[in-house]
């Protein structure tokens, strides 16, 4: 490849990774029978009850500050999640599963099995391998012409 195809291949393989993501999302909402997949994302973060800062879930959910609060407001009102003030920190906030929260991702988990969407990962190892290899070498790119 010569330079002058180079930033139309990385236009196109950005292009490519934003569609897969965009379609993956769509599949999984669908199957679960969300909007979007943020509330799968953060019944997963705490469904093992131990409780995640808004920063945790903000990294496992890939939402920023005003979008995550929303969210989690909205899945408050619902009674999915609830907020607890941490006890070895009191300047933090902690979200925890409610029961109904735990039996909803229950739900979302046993339909995405159903729908055999998991086996995209779990069929293909080299695909997750694949894409975390692709992370680490836009990162690695990304400090060395910082």
């Amino acid at each position: 490849m010569d330079n002058s195809t180079a930033p139309a291949a990385l236009e196109e393989l950005a292009r490519l990774v934003r569609l897969a993501a965009q379609e993956l999302d769509r599949a999984i909402a669908s199957c679960i029978g969300e909007n979007s997949v943020g509330r799968w994302h953060v019944l997963a973060a705490v469904a093992d009850g131990e409780g995640r800062s808004m920063s945790q879930l903000a990294e496992a959910t890939l939402l920023t500050g005003a979008s995550l609060t929303r969210l989690i407001d909205a899945m408050i009102n619902d009674n999915l999640v609830h907020r607890r003030v941490d006890d070895t920190d009191r300047r933090r906030v902690l979200v925890f599963p409610t029961r109904r929260g735990l039996v909803s991702y229950q739900v979302m988990t046993t339909a995405i099995a159903d729908s055999g969407l998991d086996l995209l990962a779990s069929g293909s190892p080299r695909l997750p391998k694949a894409l975390t290899s692709l992370i680490g070498h836009i990162r690695e790119a990304e400090s060395a012409h910082a």
